[in-house]
């Protein structure tokens, strides 16, 4: 388990320095653990620092895909990874020699046709949003943004929406904990209503 100050998004790349010894050996031990193996639990801290030890985290996370490690002489490693499934902890274990935790993986959140019209609603708030920061502030609007049509949800669902979108720990952590995608409409329509606000009261 690796936790962080933010909550990893399933589809959401992820690029990591390992520099502390016990992370080392969480590597190493996640690339020699067979096929399955190359992957590790991320969690967001709800109090405490990712360094050092000693946090409070969150029960649902997401595992991290590594896609690729580039170690160095002196040990450490940088990585890159991607989100792929979300997971519940069912019991922490002790942080020796680094956090490790029982989890059950949580099924994915499928889109029903129901959900069709809330979703092309909330496509509908999104493009708005990222219109009206293109008109206040068009540097502030990132290359490969998504057309926030249905057809970008086909694999990782709202949340390929949700990680191109500056969106804030607490937020993220609420979307990982939904349930269904009605709920997920729900938290990213309110994280869309808070940023068209913010934009605008910084005109």
């Amino acid at each position: 388990m690796f936790p962080l100050g933010t909550a990893l998004l399933p589809g959401e790349p992820l690029p990591l320095r390992i520099f502390e010894p016990r992370y080392r050996q969480m590597l190493a031990d996640c690339l020699d653990s067979g096929p399955d193996g190359g992957r590790f639990g991320v969690t967001l801290i709800a109090r405490g620092h990712e360094v050092g030890g000693g946090d409070v985290r969150h029960d649902i996370g997401t595992f991290a895909r590594i896609e690729n490690v580039l170690a160095q002489p002196d040990g450490r490693a940088s990585l890159t990874c991607t989100g792929a499934e979300r997971f519940r902890v069912i019991e922490w274990l002790a942080d020796d020699p680094y956090p490790r935790a029982v989890t059950e993986t949580l099924p994915a959140i499928e889109i029903d046709p129901d959900d069709e019209a809330s979703l092309r609603a909330l496509a509908l708030e999104l493009r708005a949003f990222v219109d009206e920061v293109a008109e206040v502030r068009p540097e502030a609007v990132p290359v490969g943004l998504p057309d926030f049509d249905l057809a970008d949800l086909a694999v990782f669902g709202v949340f390929e929406w949700a990680i191109r979108l500056p969106i804030g720990p607490a937020d993220r952590q609420r979307l990982l904990e939904c349930h269904s995608v009605a709920d997920q409409v729900t938290v990213l329509h309110d994280v869309a209503e808070g940023l068209t606000a913010m934009i605008r009261f910084g005109r």
